[in-house]
């Protein structure tokens, strides 16, 4: 299964992927989701709202939980660095880098629960601030912090990039 050597750093160039197509294959087979490792989908998830720029390998559109995981298995089963991404509102280039990107936001947004007794939410990491706010406005309750970006930024960006992502 693994074609490649312990580590994605043996590639001697960001736009020599040969090496990732038996990774890329996998991926299609194996997700529910998108799998997308053209020169088009990297050029678009090579940016962020930053002024970096760093091409991924390829990009998965995982549409279940149970996509991510597998995305998870294969890329450490191929010693390839992951990247989840959700709006791409980062400010600081935390979601742009050389690794198969993960997107959230077109498929893995719901809000999955609002428990009001315990004021909490459960939702799923490409959720939308704002609408999770939307929501939760109903009871009188919101989720902080309110970025600049809160009408884009998902909440897995919130958490795992100070605020935006």
């Amino acid at each position: 299964m693994n074609d490649l050597t312990t580590s994605a750093s043996h590639v001697s160039s960001q736009d020599d992927l040969e090496d990732y197509r038996h990774l890329a294959s996998e991926l299609e087979q194996a997700i529910e989701g998108e799998v997308r490792f053209d020169a088009g989908s990297r050029a678009l998830y090579a940016n962020d709202a930053s002024n970096y720029r760093q091409p991924p390998i390829g990009v998965t559109i995982p549409k279940t939980v149970d996509d991510v995981i597998v995305i998870h298995r294969l890329c450490h089963a191929y010693g390839v660095p992951i990247l989840s991404r959700g709006a791409g509102t980062s400010l600081s280039g935390e979601t742009v880098n050389h690794a198969v990107v993960m997107d959230h936001s077109k498929y893995l947004d719901r809000i999955v629960d609002i428990d009001t007794a315990n004021k909490r939410v459960t939702v799923q990491g490409g959720a939308v601030n704002d609408k999770v706010n939307q929501a939760l406005g109903k009871y009188n309750l919101v989720f902080p912090p309110d970025p600049s970006t809160h009408e884009w930024c998902t909440i897995g960006g919130n958490i795992g990039n100070n605020s935006c992502g």
